[in-house]
């Protein structure tokens, strides 16, 4: 697992960022972004623990942001039997063609327990590695 995330410096220009996200949006998300869970396929459980002790915000916070992101912004998929997050176009800023991405996110991948968000990861990655 990397010790770090980069974040595009485009995120701050990104026109939904600029327009649609209030300063708690862009802070929410940069943490669904670079918080200690995430791994090289975008799609990680976290716990209500982790996500209230690691931003500072009430369950109810967080319930509500995961809601917004889900319904409005349309940017994550949240499951809430498996406390699942899928960051939807994680693979456009964080995977490259490179045979150890590949491998590293196939051995990720195999261990997400959503259905749905370990068929969207394979899809897209087979997409990936079809060019």
């Amino acid at each position: 697992m990397a010790i770090y995330r980069n974040v595009q410096l485009s995120f701050w220009t990104d026109n939904k960022v600029e327009d649609d996200f209030t300063p708690e949006d862009k802070y929410f998300y940069l943490y669904l972004l670079t918080n200690p869970q995430t791994n090289i396929c975008g799609c990680y459980e976290v716990s209500y623990s982790q996500m209230t002790n690691q931003t500072g915000y009430n369950k109810d916070t967080i319930n509500r942001l995961l809601d917004r992101f889900e319904k409005v912004h349309g940017m994550i998929r949240y499951c809430r039997e498996t406390k699942e997050i899928l960051i939807l176009n994680w693979h456009k800023y964080n995977w490259s063609n490179s045979s150890r991405v590949i491998t590293g996110i196939e051995s990720v991948a195999k261990h997400i327990k959503h259905k749905e968000f370990k068929d969207y990861i394979y899809m897209v990655l087979d997409a990936k590695k079809n060019g």
